[in-house]
């Protein structure tokens, strides 16, 4: 039986979607919380803008070498230590917004234009697991989707 290949523009949509209530949710977030975290070892606010926009561009990333090369060596990402290098420069939470805005209206444009040909195309991550461009397009949104949820539960902790 041959599998069914996602809409793109219910991809697309799901995606930027996540983008702009991830946008809202850190908006929301006041100044004397961007800081705070669940413990010494969690992530505060602005600790997942910047680990949320990295990755946004990362995967976009990944797309377009899905998309161009073939059967392309994917690289993970060491994520807690991309978080300390932000953490380190405690820059302005909007420039994270800014390059997530700006990674995801070019991430939803490519999205949106996917073939089916173009969503079966895969590389190989380096965690010895294939990715085709359709698994990364949904992929995209729930990774967003899930530091909305982080978002909400580091600030409901904070408020105890």
């Amino acid at each position: 039986m041959e599998a069914t290949m996602p809409d793109t523009e219910q991809l697309a949509e799901r995606y930027i979607s996540s983008v702009e209530a991830f946008i809202d949710c850190v908006r929301d977030v006041r100044n004397d919380r961007m800081d705070v975290r669940e413990g010494p070892d969690g992530w505060s606010p602005r600790d997942i803008a910047f680990h949320v926009a990295d990755v946004d561009s990362m995967l976009g990333l990944r797309l377009r070498r899905i998309l161009c090369e073939d059967y392309p060596q994917l690289s993970g990402l060491d994520t807690q230590a991309s978080v300390q290098l932000f953490r380190r420069g405690r820059l302005h939470v909007e420039l994270a917004l800014d390059a997530l805005s700006a990674s995801s209206a070019l991430n939803t444009a490519l999205i949106e234009k996917l073939s089916p040909a173009d969503l079966a195309r895969k590389g190989r991550h380096s965690g010895g697991h294939d990715v085709s461009a359709a698994d990364l397009a949904a992929f995209m949104a729930m990774h967003i989707e899930a530091h909305i949820k982080q978002m909400k539960r580091v600030l409901k902790a904070a408020a105890r």
